[in-house]
């Protein structure tokens, strides 16, 4: 499907919501394997619990506050999507449930769900808020799911108030580390007890799958022994004064703590961004297919795709530049610079990774030097599929298209 676009070239309204739907289902379900931490407070007669969850590569993925107290029960849920996106903030859901006692016994409910994204007054914008109302009798159960939406109308509501800034999304949200010793039911960590080959990699941040199985990681350069050596700054990082790094990175099985294989990339540290050179990447739905982008000011340093077949193993992996580097300076008539390791200037942006392997992404080349210098020479919107050919992994062009330059 299309992504609807307005004409700031954000996601439309719809495919937003569709994206955080879609992006709760998924964190629901990896729940149960996920790392949770939970602190509780009891003071002036109110008991309150907060629960935070987080992925293999400890990045948050869910938070929770419960308050109980003599007037009822509050619940505050919110789940964000890709807050450190480095294409731009990709938005939060967040769940507020009221259950107030009523005095027949029965149990009147509010609850609101709010969508935050991007608009064009920026991003964590309030883009959508349903609403549900209900009285339930004594003894019934108070389950929501088949009572109405009531769409909240946004124009008549105080633009100054309801931003995601409100929720404190830019500070950390770790709970103490004291809850790490204390151990269960403070503290959970299903990869606590699998040692797998964890010695030999370290996750690299927003890089996990959808849904939350398989991750990308930065292995051990050659020439280096001993992990502490790079740790700094609370980030593993490799500097070799050299502009070709021979760091492997691998596909990782988060459950089993397995080196899947690599990924053909060599990005070299754990955060998703070191001034302008920063790691990508982009998963189709089923969590099987990827692109791994490592971005640079002027242009994409490395970038392939790969998918991982049963086992799970990774089955195939292709060097995305070469595949399309010859053909995409043909299209636009410009010299190709065979001089340049094969890739050309190149600036890649992947808007998509679908299931079947397709990838629509954008690929463009940017002026450095004289009057000209951060303009756009060209912009080529292109449809590919990775697929198996004769000669084995292959990419191959569906369709390109010219667009106008920024």
């Amino acid at each position: 499907m299309a992504l609807a676009r307005n004409a700031s070239g954000a996601l439309s309204v719809d495919e937003q919501v569709k994206m955080l739907a879609e992006r709760y289902r998924q964190v629901e379900d990896q729940l149960p394997r996920s790392i949770r931490y939970t602190s509780k407070d009891e003071s002036g007669g109110a008991t309150t619990v907060r629960q935070e969850w987080y992925n293999g590569a400890e990045d948050l993925i869910k938070a929770a506050v419960e308050r109980n107290d003599a007037s009822g029960r509050e619940l505050t849920e919110y789940i964000p999507h890709d807050l450190g996106s480095d294409f731009g903030w990709r938005g939060l859901f967040l769940l507020t449930r009221k259950e107030t006692p009523a005095p027949d016994g029965g149990m009147q409910v509010e609850e609101s769900r709010k969508y935050f994204g991007e608009t064009e007054e920026g991003n964590g914008q309030l883009i959508r808020e349903l609403r549900k109302s209900a009285r339930f009798k004594s003894g019934e159960p108070t389950d929501t799911v088949h009572v109405p939406n009531m769409v909240v109308d946004l124009s008549k509501q105080n633009k100054a108030e309801g931003g995601a800034e409100e929720f404190g999304l830019g500070e950390p949200h770790e709970l103490s580390p004291g809850l790490r010793k204390a151990g269960p039911p403070q503290f959970f960590d299903p990869f606590a007890n699998v040692q797998g080959d964890s010695d030999k990699y370290r996750v690299i941040h927003g890089s996990v799958s959808p849904d939350g199985r398989f991750a990308i990681a930065m292995g051990l350069p050659p020439e280096q022994s001993n992990w502490d050596a790079l740790y700094e700054d609370e980030n593993y990082f490799y500097e070799n004064g050299a502009r070709d790094y021979d760091v492997p990175n691998y596909i990782i099985d988060l459950a089993e703590r397995k080196i899947l294989g690599k990924t053909g990339c060599h990005y070299f540290g754990t955060k998703r961004r070191y001034n302008h050179q920063q790691c990508i990447l982009r998963w189709s739905p089923d969590s099987l297919k990827f692109v791994q982008l490592w971005d640079d000011k002027w242009s994409s340093t490395e970038c392939v795709t790969g998918k991982i077949s049963s086992g799970p193993k990774l089955a195939v992996t292709v060097d995305l530049d070469k595949a399309i580097g010859k053909k995409t300076y043909a299209f636009v008539k410009k010299r190709f610079d065979s001089e340049n390791g094969d890739a050309g200037e190149l600036s890649l942006q992947i808007n998509k990774v679908s299931n079947d392997g397709t990838i629509d992404l954008e690929a463009s080349e940017q002026c450095r030097v004289g009057d000209c210098r951060g303009e756009t020479t060209f912009k080529v919107s292109e449809r590919l599929r990775l697929s198996d050919g004769p000669k084995g992994p292959r990419v191959e062009i569906l369709k390109m298209r010219r667009l106008p330059n920024d």
